[in-house]
C-alpha cells in the first residue's frame, strides 16, 4: 500500500506541472478578441470642464460605451447631465466620439487621432432668459482632436469645426454675455477655437493613481474669454470595477466667468470657472 502511494505521488509531482504548463500553453495561445466593449456609469460631485463647471456646482450622472477593434479603430458614446442655467436649454449632453488610437512600433510612443461631437438634445440657445435679443442657435459642437503619449504623459490638442458650443456676439457679446467683466464677449465667428493640455496618469502604488492635467483654451474671435485650467487628483481602485477619486480643480478664473446670471433664472449667479474640490464615483465593466 505504501508502495502504491509513493508511485502515485511520484507520478503526480510530474504531472502537476505538465497540467499547469499545458493550462498556460492554452491561456498563451488564447487569441485576443476582434472587439472589446468597455463602459462604465458613475457620478461626479461637479461636472468640470476644462476648469468650467457645465453642472452649475451640483453633481452629474454619467455613463458611457466604447466599441474597440484590436486594430486600433474606436467608437464611442457618453452622456453627462448638465444644467440650464450655463448651456442654454440642456439638461443633457451626448457625446459621440470615433478614432483611431495605436502604438508606433516599439517605441512606447501612442498617438490618438479621432473627433468628439457634444449634442444637446433639445436645447438652443433661445431656451436663453435673456430674450427675445437672443437669437435661435444650436449648442451642438464637432471637435477634432490629436494626441501623443508616452508612458504616463500625454499631449492632446484640438480644434472646433462649428461655433464654440454655439457662441455668437448675439448671445455671448461684449457688453451683455458676461457680467463679471463687462468687455468681455465673442467679436465674431467662434469657429476654430482650439485647446492644448498635458495629461498625466502614474500608479504610484498598486490601485492608487495620481494624475494632473494643465490646459488652456483659446475662444476664437473673443476678448477677455481663453481660460487656463488645471486638475491634480488621486484614484484607488476597488474590486469589481468600482473606482473613488478626489480632484482639485483649478483655473485662471477669467473675470469674464465670475458671477455668471444663469441663463435660466436671471436671479442666480454662479463663479463658473472658480477653483474647487470634487469626488468621483465609477463602476466599470
Amino acid at each position: 500500500m505504501r508502495k502504491s502511494l509513493l508511485v502515485l505521488a511520484v507520478l503526480g509531482s510530474f504531472a502537476a506541472p505538465a497540467a499547469v504548463m499545458a493550462e498556460e500553453a492554452a491561456v498563451a495561445v488564447e487569441p485576443t478578441p476582434d472587439w472589446t466593449f468597455p463602459s462604465s456609469v458613475g457620478m461626479v460631485s461637479d461636472y468640470i470642464f476644462r476648469g468650467q463647471s457645465q453642472s452649475w456646482g451640483r453633481p452629474s450622472i454619467q455613463a458611457s460605451i466604447e466599441a474597440d477593434h484590436k486594430s486600433g479603430l474606436y467608437a464611442g458614446f457618453s452622456v453627462e447631465s448638465v444644467s440650464d442655467k450655463w448651456l442654454p436649454g440642456a439638461t443633457i449632453e451626448t457625446d459621440f466620439f470615433g478614432g483611431f488610437r495605436n502604438t508606433i512600433g516599439d517605441s512606447g510612443v501612442g498617438y490618438d487621432v479621432g473627433a468628439v461631437y457634444y449634442a444637446y438634445p433639445g436645447a438652443n440657445w433661445e431656451d436663453s432668459v435673456f430674450q427675445p435679443g437672443t437669437k435661435r442657435n444650436s449648442l451642438n459642437t464637432l471637435e477634432g482632436y490629436v494626441a501623443m503619449s508616452y508612458k504616463f504623459l500625454q499631449f492632446k490638442t484640438g480644434r472646433t469645426f462649428t461655433e464654440y458650443f454655439g457662441w455668437t456676439p448675439n448671445n455671448s457679446g461684449v457688453g451683455g454675455g458676461f457680467a463679471g467683466d463687462p468687455k468681455a464677449g465673442v467679436t465674431g465667428d467662434t469657429k476654430g477655437s482650439y485647446f492644448y493640455e498635458l495629461n498625466a496618469a502614474y500608479e504610484v502604488v498598486p490601485t492608487y493613481t495620481l494624475s494632473g492635467q494643465i490646459g488652456r483654451q483659446i475662444i476664437a474671435e473673443s476678448t477677455g474669454l481663453d481660460i487656463s485650467y488645471y486638475k491634480a487628483g488621486v484614484t484607488k481602485a476597488f474590486a469589481n470595477g468600482w473606482s473613488v477619486g478626489g480632484f482639485y480643480s483649478a483655473s485662471s478664473e477669467p473675470d469674464a466667468y465670475k458671477d455668471f446670471a444663469s441663463l435660466s433664472n436671471s436671479g442666480n449667479k454662479s463663479d463658473i470657472a472658480k477653483d474647487k474640490v470634487f469626488i468621483s464615483v465609477f463602476k466599470s465593466f
